[in-house]
């Protein structure tokens, strides 16, 4: 057994790492905050959406400034797509959510209880979207309606996949469409989960960065260049 001498206290070397693991979630990803207070952050308190953590990185290295995005079932996403600059549509089964996530009415949100006012109110607005989010009522039933919104080059969100089998295997029908699945943990949720991106052929936004949360700026390895000579 690997044991390593901590301040004169001796742990096994799997523990040592176990405790860098856990320091990195409760402090970098922000999941001890997330579950205290029952509200989705990262580690510098801001609101995230409630996609998987790999999801999440994946998104927010992205600009998203003016780009539409509609959401079948709003939330803390809502909240995280309006603070990236986006121009936010969407529709909510519940009042109370409704106005929890739009409490000034500045935000383009209706709320529909009926099946088919909900998932055809996407094509009220009369116009295509670069994100539509499938995360609410209804979701088998939303599929459809958000193909024949999406913009070429946009990308469609399904949350909890894993759980909407049916609903993910539909969307795989449309073959324009790339399906990336992101597995992992959430905030607050203590099971790994997925959420799916859906990637138009013609999708052409490049992250920022691919430094993950938690991951260290390193200078490129001795490697990282061309090892031919001329």
């Amino acid at each position: 057994m690997i044991e390593v001498d901590v301040s004169g206290t001796k742990l096994p070397i799997e523990e040592l790492h176990f405790a860098f693991l856990n320091n990195k979630l409760r402090n970098e990803f922000g999941f001890l905050e997330s579950s205290r207070n029952n509200i989705p952050v990262n580690g510098a308190g801001e609101i995230m959406p409630l996609y998987t953590y790999p999801c999440y990185e994946y998104l927010r290295s992205i600009i998203w400034n003016n780009v539409k995005v509609f959401e079948f079932g709003c939330g803390y996403s809502t909240l995280w797509w309006n603070s990236q600059g986006a121009n936010v549509y969407g529709v909510e089964s519940e009042q109370e959510w409704a106005d929890k996530v739009n409490p000034y009415g500045k935000l383009n949100i209706s709320v529909e209880t009926n099946v088919k006012e909900y998932v055809v109110s996407i094509h009220k607005h009369k116009t295509k979207f670069d994100v539509i989010v499938i995360d609410g009522i209804f979701r088998y039933d939303c599929v459809l309606p958000a193909t024949e919104a999406l913009k070429a080059g946009g990308m469609i969100i399904l949350d909890n996949s894993d759980w909407h089998t049916n609903t993910k295997e539909f969307l795989d029908n449309f073959s324009e469409l790339i399906p990336i699945h992101f597995h992992g943990f959430k905030p607050i949720h203590v099971e790994t989960e997925t959420t799916s991106c859906y990637i138009h052929r013609d999708f052409n936004k490049k992250p920022r960065t691919i430094l993950p949360m938690g991951g260290t700026k390193r200078d490129n390895h001795k490697d990282d260049f061309s090892c031919q000579t001329i």
